[in-house]
């Protein structure tokens, strides 16, 4: 998820599966999704799901899962954790944001961990309002702030995540977005575990909050932003494949 690191990190694949145990273990963010759109049957794409960690949680309540991922090495670990896993109706597939491997609305849900709030984002969004039946719903997991995190991201970041939620004026109430807050958590209870990865992923931050005081958790406040698709779609050029 890249709205809650800093700029310029890439995450290997060891480091997504740190983040898929250690991020949200009460998995709140998918409690809020269901509230949000019940999951029961539904088609859902996950886009950039990394080495597959939501696609393999969504799968046991969907009704069919795509999870959609363009690096090489961490599409071939989702698609080995998907094999084993011997979900049915849990499919990984390659593709990229802005050109998605499915054909115009072909699922309910699509989950996003890669739109920024920037007018950058806007032909991602229009690609995943493409492949949403009418009706459907995209729900953007991003960063929503006001937490422990903040003193590990760099200021710019944090200033632009609560520029962009406030109420009436940010970007995402601007572009029809409705936002849902998920109190949540970065487990730190694996010492040796949070040694090696905090410094990865935040650098010279993770190591000075390594070194203050003892703690087994941080506090993360995560933006589900959500908007409905419209009725009717715009027709557009997409790529043929699964429904």
């Amino acid at each position: 998820m890249r709205a809650i690191l800093p700029v310029g990190v890439n995450l290997d694949a060891e480091l997504h599966a740190w983040l898929g145990q250690a991020l949200d273990p009460e998995r709140r963010v998918l409690a809020a999704l269901e509230r949000i759109v019940p999951l029961a049957g539904k088609r859902i794409a996950d886009v950039g799901t990394g080495i597959g960690h939501y696609p393999m949680l969504l799968a046991r309540h969907t009704g069919r899962t795509y999870g959609i991922e363009s690096e090489p090495d961490l599409l071939a670990v989702a698609r080995q954790r998907a094999e084993a896993a011997h979900q049915p109706n849990l499919r990984i597939v390659e593709g990229t944001p802005d050109r998605l491997p499915l054909r115009d609305g072909a699922v309910d849900i699509v989950l996003h961990g890669s739109i920024e709030p920037t007018d950058a984002a806007l032909p991602l969004i229009a690609e995943a309002l493409r492949v949403l039946r009418p009706g459907g719903r995209l729900v953007v997991i991003g960063y929503y702030g006001r937490d422990d995190l903040s003193a590990l991201l760099e200021p710019e970041r944090v200033s632009a995540a609560l520029e962009a939620t406030r109420r009436g004026a940010g970007w995402w109430p601007r572009h029809g977005f409705k936002i849902k807050v998920v109190h949540a958590r970065l487990d730190l209870g694996d010492p040796e575990a949070a040694q090696r990865m905090l410094p990865r992923l935040y650098g010279d931050r993770g190591l000075a909050r390594l070194m203050g005081a003892p703690t087994t958790s941080l506090r993360i406040r995560l933006g589900l932003y959500h908007l409905a698709a419209p009725g009717q779609h715009v027709m557009s050029s997409g790529t043929a494949g699964p429904a």
